[in-house]
């Protein structure tokens, strides 16, 4: 006999998709100044705290299951995102963006620790500048052993939009015009005077939101095709994909049940190594789920395992959470603006350059369209737009790819093992 849900499977993901659309509609209206995991969090709980959505709604709608295949292929795909040789190329900001998270550690994750305490505190810098399987990863770690905290990651990446959107927006919009008149300028002097260090030799990125068209970097050199691109493409499909991630998620927890056993190492660490391996060397495609269509569901997924969470704690608890989420917010923005401009200042670029790199940390794709696009608004021509694009693609692309995916899983993946 199946379990006896309050509603249908029908209904409830009938009404779990209507809540996702319309969060993502208000976001995408409002130009993301108020986010979409915000609106869709608020509406979650304002549904469960009066009642009108039953708590065992996801459960129906079966979305946990998808959440938890999220949870398992999204740190190996955001390893694969890594590239290493646009890294190389911009060396300044991609050291500007890893300093500034060590630092919200010792700040944020060790300073606060008298206000907020250990749990709050450890949890709080790498679901800041971490995206949603970041934010996943702290909450279904400390579920079990302290789960009246497992929805503070979750509040966080709520509120991350509404604290890095304002800031980053303004500093683009500064450093659009910028580019425009160093544009305007060096084809007025018929050269390359003016353009900043590293411009016009910036290595393609993958997925969205990104310049490039996602090939990796290999590919097309004599002698050099990669081993993933010997497979014809009448063979991957979406089940290809999500195999070859499931593979090296099994042999992942082989290691760890076998030659890894008792170093208590995250399975998190190893799992982002080895997407970064494995796509560095061309044995896996760079962002499989991208290519695989099904990235937009298992980010519905995780959408799920949140709505879930915050379903189990009561709206009390929720509202309990505001102010420590205010102190973290307010303390990280301000650690995060003060290393764009120190960062900046050292590097020797602008200071809405620095900020720019460094709050975008605390935000990604889908986003990083919308801003790319606003700051190219600044330019009078195709041509000046493209330009502008190409130098704030790689800039927003940096604190997404480097340290959202990468460098936030692996700072929560240490934390919260002493949490």
């Amino acid at each position: 006999m199946g379990t006896e849900y309050t509603w249908a499977f029908d209904r409830s993901f009938l009404v779990f998709l209507a809540i996702a659309f319309v969060s993502l509609a208000i976001a995408a209206k409002l130009k993301s100044m108020i986010p979409m995991p915000l609106i869709y969090g608020v509406i979650f709980a304002i549904g469960f705290g009066t009642g009108v959505l039953p708590k065992d709604m996801l459960l129906s709608a079966n979305m946990i299951a998808v959440g938890t295949i999220a949870f398992n292929v999204l740190v190996i795909h955001s390893g694969t995102m890594i590239n290493l040789k646009m890294l190389k190329a911009k060396k300044k900001e991609s050291l500007l963006c890893i300093i500034a998270s060590l630092v919200l550690v010792v700040i944020v994750g060790f300073g606060l620790t008298p206000i907020l305490g250990k749990g709050l505190a450890f949890l709080a810098p790498g679901s800041v500048i971490g995206g949603g399987a970041s934010c996943a990863i702290a909450s279904r770690w400390v579920l079990d052993k302290n789960p009246a905290i497992s929805v503070f990651p979750w509040l966080v990446f709520m509120f991350q939009g509404l604290f890095s959107v304002p800031v980053v927006t303004w500093a683009l919009k500064r450093e659009g015009k910028a580019l425009s008149q160093e544009f305007r300028a060096r084809n007025s002097q018929g050269g390359n005077q003016g353009a900043p260090e590293g411009a016009g030799n910036i290595p393609p990125m993958t997925g969205p939101g990104c310049p490039g068209n996602g090939k990796s970097p290999a590919a097309g050199q004599a002698g050099k095709v990669p081993f993933c691109e010997r497979i014809p493409a009448k063979y991957k499909n979406t089940a290809y994909f999500l195999g070859i991630i499931m593979i090296v998620t099994v042999i992942n927890n082989l290691l760890h049940g076998t030659i890894l056993a008792g170093l208590n190492i995250n399975p998190n660490i190893t799992a982002l190594l080895f997407g970064l391996i494995l796509g560095s060397l061309g044995f896996m495609d760079k962002a499989p789920l991208f290519k695989a269509d099904a990235y937009g569901l298992l980010l519905l997924g995780l959408m799920g395992l949140m709505a879930n969470t915050i379903a189990n704690c009561p709206w009390q608890g929720l509202v309990a959470f505001i102010p420590p989420l205010l102190i973290v917010f307010v303390i990280s923005t301000i650690v995060l603006v003060l290393c764009g401009i120190v960062g900046a200042k050292v590097c020797g670029f602008r200071a809405e350059r620095g900020i720019v790199l460094t709050m975008n940390c605390m935000m990604g794709f889908p986003v990083n369209d919308m801003l790319t696009n606003n700051a190219a608004a600044a330019g009078e021509s195709e041509a000046e737009k493209g330009y502008i694009k190409s130098q704030v693609g790689p800039l927003l692309g940096i604190g997404t790819m480097l340290i959202s995916n990468a460098v936030s899983v692996l700072i929560v993946s240490i934390m919260v093992i002493f949490v």
